[in-house]
């Protein structure tokens, strides 16, 4: 959880009403607690009334220290990229928000990514292999 969310304020707004164009990025608190032999995590109820996909399975991905996405796993999901469907659905989110930040490219710019690429054989079906090569 951000450190500069006011946590009164998180606990005094009401969740939007189920299937109400719900809020992403509303953030819940949460803490882990012991379920039987194994470890879980606690979230308050609003979570799950706002958010019904997460009534059911759902994934853990570790994206970063101190950082981890919870994906609900429904059929349309299935081998997803999380991490790119979080991206989108954040880009898309601040695109609403902050329209006027939407330019544009440059042509210029277009311009000099040809010239940089001109004469690179492409191979679209290329395997790359498992390795991150950035």
């Amino acid at each position: 959880m951000d450190p500069g969310v006011n946590m009164a304020t998180l606990k005094s707004r009401k969740p939007p009403a189920a299937g109400s164009g719900r809020v992403a990025g509303m953030a819940y608190r949460g803490k882990q607690t012991k379920t039987g032999n194994s470890s879980g995590f606690r979230f308050e109820g609003a979570l799950f009334k706002s958010h019904p996909e997460f009534n059911g399975e759902v994934k853990a991905h570790i994206i970063a220290p101190g950082r981890m996405l919870v994906t609900a796993e429904t059929a349309d999901r299935k081998g997803a990229d999380p991490v790119m469907a979080a991206f989108l659905a954040f880009l898309g989110q601040d695109i609403e928000r902050s329209p006027e930040n939407v330019r544009p490219l440059d042509a210029a710019l277009a311009h000099r990514m040809d010239r940089l690429t001109e004469g690179v054989a492409v191979a679209p079906e290329e395997d790359l292999g498992d390795e991150a090569i950035l």
